[in-house]
This record gives structure tokens, C-alpha cells and sequence, in this order.
């Protein structure tokens, strides 16, 4: 299990890795964003360091896009670096036992810790890709991303709708461990909304219909929509591989 040392090592090294790719150029398009260049990415992980940092510091920004924007006058790149050295100052300083407004259930500063280090690793490797390469990903935090998804955006629903299950069961392995999930459709009504969506709620000891493996940084990146299929090896229905990336895309 990683520290929240570990995580702010892996968040200040990604972090220059990310910088150090989108410094080869702005231009480029990032394969898996589509409609985004280089510079839309920095635009955006600056915002997201920038609103993190300002929730830790007891800020909390309730708006997305944030208000945190960049500065006129300001290359993207270079607020990223400025933001991204403030965000990795916050973390460090803060206690991660201490309270922090998040969207999730647990409410501490641990929760960016962990999240912002994930959260760096992806758009490092978006960074890197629109540059025609990938430096390596540990697999230890890359195991941890396959947790944190399963733990946070995956799996689960609010009280105030409702989970449909189905027939239909999937599982992951990775790094010595393993996620068993039975797929269904959340539905529900908020603030005159209505929800209709594919989920995943996790039932281990489930007897799967397909079973997704590989190395940690291939599924990590796979499901976040960083990575193809092939990079995967499906065992049963195929068809259940694209519907739990359908689930990670929400």
C-alpha cells in the first residue's frame, strides 16, 4: 500500500514529466482527448491543480470549470509549473488526517493526496503520447489507480437514486489483485435532472462472464480510456470488456 509520502513523490516526479513533455511543444493534438492540443491540457490540469490547492488551503471553489483561470499574459505551461509546485507545497504541509471538501465520502486531505498523484499520472501520459511516447509507469501506482477507480468513479451510487442490477458479471486482475463487479443501470432524478446510467457495483465471489487482465499501468491506462483494448487479454465475453469501459468513460 502506498503512503501519502509515496503518492507526493509520485505526484511531484509526474508532475516535472508532464511539464517536460508539454515544454517539446503546444501544438499537437492528445490522441485520447479529442478535440484537445497540448496547450487545452495544460490549460485544463492547470485549473485542476490551481482548484486543489485552493481547497486545501480551505477554499472550496463549488463550480467546475473552476474560477481558478489563467492568468492573461501567462503561458499555460508556464502556470502549470507555478500551480503545481504550489498544489505540491499545500499537500506536504497539510496533515492528510485533516478535513478537506471533496466530492466523494471521504472528506480528508488524503483524498487529493491520492487523487491529485492519479490524476497527474493520466495527463502525464496524455502529455507524453501527444509527443509520440510514454515514459514508464510505476506499477505500484498504477495498481493503486485500478483501486482508486473501483473505489471512487466506478462502483456505487447515491441514496437518492436507484441501482438496477443485471446478469452480467466482469472482473479485473492486476498486480496480485482482483475486482468482481455485476453490471446494472443507475437511474434517478436530481435538481430536475434525470440519471439514466451503466454502472458497476462490486460483488466479489461472483462467477465472472469475462475477465479482464494485464500489467497495472496497461489495465490503468486501458480504463481510462488511455490505452487499447489490445494492450488487455479478455478471457469470455468480449462484449463486457466494452462495457466496463463504457462504465469508466462516465
Amino acid at each position: 500500500m502506498l503512503s501519502h509520502t509515496d503518492f507526493l513523490a509520485h505526484l511531484d516526479a509526474d508532475s516535472h514529466l508532464l511539464a517536460a513533455a508539454a515544454a517539446r511543444g503546444l501544438e499537437p493534438d492528445v490522441p485520447c482527448c479529442p478535440g484537445w492540443t497540448v496547450r487545452d491540457l495544460m490549460v485544463h490540469i492547470g485549473e485542476v491543480v490551481s482548484q486543489k490547492a485552493d481547497i486545501v488551503e480551505g477554499g472550496w471553489v463549488d463550480e467546475w470549470p473552476p474560477r481558478n483561470k489563467l492568468p492573461e499574459g501567462v503561458g499555460p505551461l508556464d502556470w502549470y509549473r507555478r500551480e503545481a509546485a504550489r498544489l505540491y507545497r499545500v499537500l506536504s504541509a497539510a496533515d492528510p488526517i485533516a478535513p478537506a471538501k471533496t466530492w466523494a465520502d471521504e472528506q480528508t486531505v488524503a483524498f487529493w493526496i491520492r487523487r491529485m498523484a492519479q490524476e497527474t499520472l493520466v495527463h502525464r501520459v496524455d502529455a507524453e503520447q501527444a509527443h509520440g511516447y510514454e515514459s514508464l509507469v510505476d506499477p505500484d501506482l498504477a495498481t493503486d489507480g485500478v483501486a482508486e477507480l473501483f473505489d471512487v468513479f466506478v462502483t456505487g451510487y447515491p441514496e437518492w437514486g436507484d441501482y438496477s442490477p443485471d446478469a452480467a458479471v466482469v472482473r479485473v486482475e492486476t498486480g496480485n489483485l482482483s475486482w468482481t463487479g455485476r453490471f446494472g443501470r443507475f437511474t434517478g432524478t436530481k435538481e430536475g435532472r434525470d440519471y439514466d446510467l451503466p454502472t458497476l457495483m462490486l460483488e466479489e465471489g461472483a462467477e465472472p462472464h469475462a475477465v479482464v487482465s494485464g500489467e497495472p499501468d496497461r489495465i490503468l491506462l486501458w480504463m481510462w480510456g488511455r490505452a487499447p483494448l489490445s494492450d488487455v487479454t479478455v478471457t469470455g465475453e468480449l462484449a463486457l470488456a466494452h462495457r466496463l469501459r463504457e462504465v469508466c468513460s462516465i
